[in-house]
């Protein structure tokens, strides 16, 4: 298994592989149908709920001076909204580009690929916590760097300790193989 580093950075290459991936879906299967805030609501607000904002037709935005005069001198009926199939421009989509989804299924993807982006947002933050180091101050990641030099400096003796042994042993097989060689010949 991979230490900690190494999966924190497969993960957030993982998150960006999976941002792309979300971006790459909503621009291609969206509606293509701008939006534009409901005329009673002032500007300076923040943004209405999404419920609540109706499509814009297939026309340009019309400047806020303008829009407010001529809603003030006139009331036009809602302008038509635009088949889906067709360009705002009035002419027929590129083939080559898929079909939008429905709003339905566009939501429950979007409701999936949001979901998918918190659990690898929350397995970052896991990796994080679990980092050395984490809620430590600096003096007792010290101390225990120094714990951790005694403790190898100790196992570095026994190995050394090991090794002479070995050494030993391998010379005592290497004279008890030379009788027995010299014994059957």
């Amino acid at each position: 298994m991979a230490d900690i580093l190494t999966q924190l950075q497969t993960c957030l290459d993982q998150l960006a592989t999976q941002f792309y991936s979300t971006l790459s879906y909503l621009t291609t299967y969206h509606d293509n149908i701008p939006t534009i805030p409901p005329p009673d609501i002032p500007p300076s607000l923040s943004a209405p709920p999404l419920a609540k904002i109706p499509k814009n037709s297939s026309t340009p935005p019309v400047p806020a001076t303008i829009a407010q005069h001529q809603t003030t001198t006139q009331t036009s009926p809602p302008p038509p909204t635009p088949n889906p199939q067709e360009n705002p421009e009035g002419g027929e989509t590129d083939p080559a580009l898929p079909a939008p989804d429905s709003a339905e299924l566009f939501a429950a993807r979007q409701r999936e690929l949001a979901r998918d982006l918190v659990i690898k947002e929350q397995q970052i933050e896991y990796l994080v916590s679990v980092l050395p180091g984490i809620g430590s101050s600096e003096e007792e990641q010290e101390r225990r760097i120094r714990e951790l030099e005694r403790e190898l400096r100790g196992v570095e003796g026994e190995r050394e300790q090991r090794r002479r042994e070995l050494g030993e042993l391998r010379r005592r097989l290497g004279s008890v193989l030379g009788v027995l060689e010299r014994g059957v010949y």
